[in-house]
């Protein structure tokens, strides 16, 4: 028990601090450690297991996306009138997808995982290569975005930061705004996301001690817990330091996730 929690409060720290400075919720590192821990440490199935990190990690990101995205506004990184035009796509794309989840292939979700680490590296390393610049679309378009992104990112657990951060700095959204707008719409994928790992895995047997649904309560506490400390601090670090060396090493490390993922199960 001591072990697991030192990898989880450990795991949360690292979530925290990018939650912080680049938006991201950190998904990416959430599901694969909770993984490991639930097979090895619990003896569920990876089958499960890989269901179970998916669910805590999209709640997870709605406290830490809650509270990077008070720090955001209170530092004027954020604008609350560009994100309520994305929250109903978002709300209804990671809510229906949530329910969608459990009956998909777990192989299809698994090499989902690791194709979609190996892109965020690749796009996180390559150097920008945007030739224009648009307007932020109608409210329409950006439900439908909005509604696409959250899809995406409850299959692979993620906040949508990977997604959501690009494509406002693409908008002419200054890149700080770009962080918290990103971490605002990420708790309305946990949100919606939530309430479907929840109902669905109520009536399963076999879960670990602790869990709601498909929610598996220690980890969800000793990881939001720790990330949302470093979550805060990353918040006043964003205009000390630059990410770039940042961004290399969370690249590299999502390269070694995606193998990990590759070789697990």
């Amino acid at each position: 028990m001591l072990t697991e929690a030192i990898i989880l409060i450990l795991a949360g720290s690292v979530i925290g601090t990018l939650s912080g400075l680049l938006g991201i919720g950190g998904g990416l590192i959430i599901v694969p450690i909770l993984t490991f821990v639930l097979v090895h440490f619990h003896q569920i199935t990876f089958d499960q297991s890989i269901l179970m990190a998916i669910g805590t990690s999209l709640a997870s990101i709605v406290f830490a996306g809650g509270v990077s995205s008070f720090y955001h506004t209170k530092r004027n990184n954020m604008d609350w009138s560009i994100a309520t035009q994305y929250i109903p796509g978002v709300l209804l794309g990671s809510t229906m997808m949530a329910f969608v989840i459990p009956h998909l292939n777990i192989a299809f979700i698994k090499h989902a995982f690791i194709v979609y680490t190996f892109l965020a590296a690749y796009e996180i390393l390559k150097a920008p290569t945007i030739k224009s610049v648009v307007q932020l679309p109608a409210v329409f378009f950006a439900n439908i975005y909005g509604f696409a992104i959250a899809s995406i990112s409850t299959v692979i657990g993620i906040g949508g930061g990977t997604m959501f951060v690009p494509y406002f700095i693409y908008h002419k959204v200054k890149p700080r705004l770009a962080v918290g707008l990103s971490s605002s719409l990420g708790i309305f994928i946990g949100l919606g996301a939530s309430f479907g790992f929840i109902k669905n895995g109520l009536h399963v047997s076999q879960l670990p001690q602790f869990s709601i649904g498909y929610i598996y309560l220690p980890g969800l506490i000793l990881i939001t817990s720790s990330s949302l400390i470093f979550a805060r601090l990353a918040t006043k670090w964003i205009h000390q330091i630059s990410v770039l060396s940042l961004k290399k090493i969370f690249a590299c490390l999502l390269f070694l996730i995606g193998l990990s993922m590759l070789f697990a199960g």
